[in-house]
């Protein structure tokens, strides 16, 4: 089977899809961009940040830290996801770095990516070790990986599952190098559309 289009790693914040992009990118022998959810927040204006109308992180009762995402900080991400199928209409191949929160945006992902081969890889960390990780990054508010532990594979579909609690981010990458070209049948970005 050929190359995808689109290799999209989704899971929580610290579950490792950053490093695992990057060794994937340098594994695989055709030439693959990277771009992750952090790209588009990074670049978002100062005012948005800690702002209900654009990404505000709420920390809950049982210490979990939840981003809410207002109406501006919607607008960017659905333009940032319109972004990525202009790069692959454009022709490049790209790996995804994302974090699913929420139904809706899974649906817009598989909308606005319909007719592209997206090979849909689910990046699972064991709770005790993200949060290990999120405390050792120093950039992360602590809880932020608890909130999303279990959220973002809520939608329970991918093509290929890996879990990087004690993988190297060089054996996952190599793993799921062997297992492209092996791809078939449907896609769960076609099972998840209702195609």
């Amino acid at each position: 089977m050929s190359p995808p289009d689109v290799i999209f790693l989704n899971g929580s914040t610290s579950a490792g899809k950053s490093t695992l992009a990057k060794a994937l990118q340098a594994r695989l022998p055709d030439g693959y961009v990277l771009f992750g959810v952090d790209d588009p927040i990074q670049r978002a204006p100062l005012r948005w940040h800690d702002n209900p109308e654009g990404f505000q992180f709420v920390t809950r009762a049982d210490g979990a830290v939840v981003l809410l995402i207002g109406s501006e900080g919607r607008r960017l991400l659905a333009a940032w996801r319109r972004m990525m199928r202009a790069a692959v209409d454009a022709g490049l191949r790209i790996i995804l770095d994302e974090v699913v929160l929420e139904p809706a945006m899974l649906t817009d992902w598989t909308d606005v990516l319909v007719g592209v081969d997206v090979a849909f890889v689910g990046v699972s960390c064991d709770l005790a070790e993200l949060e290990r990780r999120e405390r050792a990054r120093g950039d992360r508010a602590p809880g932020q990986a608890r909130s999303m532990h279990e959220l973002v594979h809520a939608h329970g579909l991918y093509d290929l599952e890996v879990d990087s609690t004690a993988t190297s981010a060089e054996a996952l990458a190599d793993e799921i190098a062997v297992w492209l070209p092996t791809r078939g049948g449907v896609s769960a970005f076609e099972r998840l559309r209702g195609a």
